[in-house]
């Protein structure tokens, strides 16, 4: 096995895709990195060095030979938050007419450019070949090459490279299509083959322009007949008469033509995902306008923007009221409203960024249009403002998220880790336990955290999940910036129930399941109204 590993120093990627120059380059491709390893050979020739600087030189260019040769290797690389891309004014490096242009103050014939980046999950990507055994020599050689490069894609794009020790061995998320048996292309990307170290030789040009500096560097100095006879060399080599202004030969943008698909790696590292009774596609509202509130407002946010849905949908089926026609308690699942919040981030402080529609799966699109869309959209067929009172906490503005890259909090996938799932998931909001727990847990906690588990288990299982392999009781979230599960200062206020009623316990938790899960994953008896809602967990 032979892997190369990328470490993206600034937290993002910064390329362009060529096939849309509107679009960051995520995963980078085999074929660019193959090109940053070319750069770093080509841009470190041994000028005066000795026998001993050409002999390393001449091996990193065998070694990369070797590289070319092997056939694509596959990528573990994660899922990446994209940024919206703006047109950036820039003025072009150029001398022409008046002098007072090389002054960017000056400059009138700025045009426009393009910088998008992307913000991975995980700065680390991994090229892995399975069946590739360099020698020790090939290995060596590859390792000075990566040491030497600084960047993939645009100059601010700083990268870290190493050859893998191979006792670290990454698994590769995606590999070539052909080698799983038929599933789905994900990506089409650039690859390289035999001969492409020479492609790039030659559009560097380098030779040709050494020639045309050392010849001009003689004319300087040569006098009479040495002046013209280096001015006939000149003329020969390059087709031109010598002068002063005359530019050196072009060095020329390599395009890597040759390219393959990949698919996810299904059959080593990801199965399919188990999904819950919701669906994935969340409806999105952004806040717009009004006070900045907390997690903490949830039951607040949830119960006007119910009352806002009934008051635009009537008649109000059974599954967005969660009642049947006769008032009783609807017995299939229903609208579930989700509170977004700012959690999981060094400066996470739990403040509602947005809430989310999750519907049940059963819903037909149809439907969910007929029921919603005088509340979501103007009569003209643009987003509409929801505005929500809340009482003392004042008014608040909402919105249909549309943006192409809006905050990660307003992104489905983060609640949801569509489409390939995670195993494991914590509360951001508390879960409120369906039942009251008949063990005390002043007397014996270990019992108590025991029949917690069984009611949290019986949650999962009542919005079609498995029980999960592990299961972990806590007042504190292990989301930063969620609040706790106890009422105060900085916990959760008790979920309202009907009066007369005994107030229940509610709780955060931390689950890990067998296969992974596609959400959202809402749990306990305040599932449908803000309550219970977790989140998947990046790290174990």
């Amino acid at each position: 096995m032979f892997a190369l590993g990328i470490d993206y120093l600034t937290g993002y990627a910064a390329a362009t895709d060529p096939w849309n120059r509107s679009q960051a380059e995520w995963p980078p491709h085999p074929g660019r990195v193959f090109m940053a390893l070319a750069a770093a050979y080509f841009e470190t020739k041994p000028v005066n060095g000795g026998p001993d600087a050409r002999a390393a030189w001449d091996a990193e260019a065998d070694a990369l030979r070797w590289l070319e040769e092997q056939p694509p290797p596959g990528f573990s690389a994660s899922e990446a938050d994209r940024r919206s891309v703006l047109d950036v004014y820039v003025p072009p490096n150029d001398m022409a007419g008046n002098k007072r242009t090389v002054i960017p103050a000056f400059r009138t014939n700025r045009q426009p450019r393009t910088f998008p980046r992307v913000r991975p999950h995980s700065t680390e990507v991994f090229l892995i070949w399975p069946e590739a055994e360099p020698t020790e020599a090939h290995r060596a050689a590859l390792q000075c090459l990566c040491e030497k490069v600084i960047r993939l894609g645009h100059s601010s794009s700083f990268v870290r490279m190493w050859v893998v020790d191979p006792a670290n061995r990454p698994l590769p998320d995606y590999v070539p299509a052909g080698e799983t048996g038929g599933a789905a292309i994900m990506h089409r990307l650039r690859v390289v083959g035999p001969g492409t170290l020479r492609y790039l030789d030659d559009q560097f040009n380098g030779e040709a322009i050494e020639r045309f500096f050392e010849l001009a560097a003689e004319m300087q100095t040569a006098r009479g007949k040495a002046r013209k006879e280096h001015q006939a060399a000149f003329e020969s080599e390059f087709g031109a008469p010598w002068k002063r202004s005359l530019d050196p030969p072009p060095s020329l943008r390599p395009v890597l033509t040759l390219t393959r698909e990949y698919v996810r790696n299904d059959a080593m590292k990801q199965r399919a995902a188990l999904t819950t009774w919701f669906d994935s596609n969340l409806l999105v509202l952004a806040q717009l306008e009004g006070p900045i509130l907390g997690l903490e407002s949830t039951w607040q946010l949830v119960t006007a923007l119910r009352g806002a849905i009934e008051t635009h949908c009537q008649p109000t089926p059974e599954w967005i009221s969660g009642h049947q026609p006769d008032g009783k308690p609807s017995e299939s699942p229903h609208l579930a409203i989700l509170p977004l919040g700012f959690v999981d981030s060094q400066h996470a402080d739990g403040h509602v960024l947005g809430l989310a529609l999750a519907i049940p799966r059963q819903i037909a699109p149809r439907d969910r249009g007929k029921a919603l869309r005088h509340l979501l959209y103007n009569a003209n067929g643009t987003p509409a403002e929801i505005t929500l009172t809340l009482g003392k906490a004042g008014i608040c503005t909402f919105r249909l998220e549309e943006r192409a890259s809006p905050p990660r909090a307003l992104q489905p996938e983060t609640w949801t880790a569509a489409p390939h799932g995670a195993n494991t998931w914590a509360s951001v909001s508390p879960v409120v336990l369906d039942r009251h727990p008949k063990s005390d847990p002043a007397n014996d906690r270990g019992a108590w955290t025991a029949e917690v588990a069984e009611i949290v288990a019986s949650s999962c299982e009542r919005i079609g999940l498995p029980r999960p392999d592990e299961i972990d009781i806590d007042k504190t979230s292990w989301h930063r910036g969620a609040p706790r599960a106890k009422p105060g200062p900085d916990g959760y206020p008790l979920m309202p129930q009907r009066p007369g009623g005994p107030n229940r316990r509610q709780v955060h938790v931390w689950l890990r399941f067998k296969e992974p899960i596609r959400g959202p994953v809402l749990l306990g008896s305040g599932r449908y109204r803000g309550y219970g809602l977790c989140r998947p967990m990046e790290a174990p």
